[in-house]
């Protein structure tokens, strides 16, 4: 006689077999070049029919939405340490800036930079995928931040007649779109920067308009020890 499975164990295949596609479909989509991936292309890159990626996804953007959900969720460790900081606000803000530029860029299969850019490029295509690019990607790394600075401003560090929310889109924006435009984009091909000086100048230009006391390093100056690329994403 076969014994039928629980339902606790088929919940647990069914999520094994979910997290498996997952991974496929995300090599998959994060591989530059090529073409915006269609639901045939998916289900080919996950090794199952479309029929199979239907049933445990639903359509493309339910695909999408579960392959944003999950860089989320493998991301949520690393992302948590990024909302405090026991150092003093300039340590603090350069030390930030060099951490994402660090998972932005770093060498491995899929990169921070890499998660955004597919993020952004399904929302920009179509506003139908733009609230997974903001509920998965966008927002939890603005909102890490803006977690960051309220601390600073409660500290009195930081200025407290400054919206958090405004002040991490200012530090967050050219970082990204530097390391979008050097790497995603190959603009280092075409105009190269150093992403050393641009930290040390974002971070200068945002400790002068934001920090209760004058920053005491100048731009050129080497910001503290980030962290690895790792402990981010």
């Amino acid at each position: 006689m076969t014994l039928s499975r629980t339902k606790g164990a088929k919940d647990l295949g069914h999520e094994a077999k979910r997290r498996d596609l997952l991974e496929k479909m995300t090599l998959h989509l994060m591989a530059r070049g090529g073409e915006r991936a269609s639901f045939r292309d998916l289900a080919a890159a996950a090794e199952v029919s479309p029929p199979t990626l239907r049933h445990y996804f639903g359509d493309r953007r339910a695909v999408i939405d579960a392959v944003l959900e999950e860089c989320l969720r493998r991301g949520r460790i690393g992302l948590e340490a990024q909302r405090a900081s026991d150092l003093p606000f300039e340590a603090s803000i350069h030390t930030y800036a060099r951490s994402l530029v660090n998972a932005l860029r770093a060498e491995k299969t899929v990169r921070l930079g890499d998660v955004f850019a597919l993020s952004l490029a399904e929302g920009l295509m179509d506003p139908s995928y733009g609230r997974p690019a903001l509920e998965h990607i966008v927002e939890p790394t603005l909102q890490a931040l803006e977690a960051r600075l309220q601390l600073h401003i409660a500290r009195g560090e930081m200025r407290a007649d400054v919206d958090p929310r405004m002040a991490a889109l200012q530090l967050v924006s050219p970082l990204l779109l530097a390391c979008l435009h050097q790497d995603q984009l190959e603009g280092a091909h075409l105009r190269a920067m150093s992403l050393e000086k641009l930290i040390a100048s974002t971070c200068g230009a945002f400790l002068r308009a934001f920090a209760t006391s004058p920053p005491v390093w100048g731009t050129d100056e080497p910001p503290a020890p980030a962290l690895a690329a790792a402990d981010w994403r």
